[in-house]
């Protein structure tokens, strides 16, 4: 009865972590969690910066589908809220959309469309 317990209990703090951690990048507009939910792998994430100059790959490499990670904005100074993003798969498919990031805390990629939470 004990270990089920603790199972719960861990169970429990992990859901709560988790949703603890959406909730502070909800809080922060330079940072969010990525998630890839498409069949293709992701190659490339790029922002257009406010010179009008794309930014560099964000991704060190491919992304597999299923996989997710948190990125951040780098220039702090930027107050923007609406983003250009470029995210593109390896079957040379992509989104360019405009994302606006304030408030948010995911966003998603499937195969059909590009999501924000």
């Amino acid at each position: 009865m004990t270990r089920l317990f603790c199972l719960a209990l861990s169970i429990t703090l992990l859901v709560s972590t988790a949703s603890a951690r959406a909730d502070n990048l909800r809080d922060d507009d330079w940072s969010f969690n990525f998630f890839n939910d498409s069949r293709l792998a992701v190659t490339q994430i790029n922002t257009k910066n406010r010179n009008g100059k794309w930014s560099r790959n964000w991704l060190r490499s491919r992304m597999s589908s299923g996989t997710g990670l948190t990125l951040s904005f780098y220039d702090k100074s930027d107050d923007r809220c609406e983003v250009r993003t470029y995210i593109k798969f390896t079957d040379d498919s992509f989104y360019d959309e405009v994302i606006d990031y304030c408030g948010i805390a995911i966003v998603r990629v499937t195969d059909r469309e590009l999501t924000t939470e």
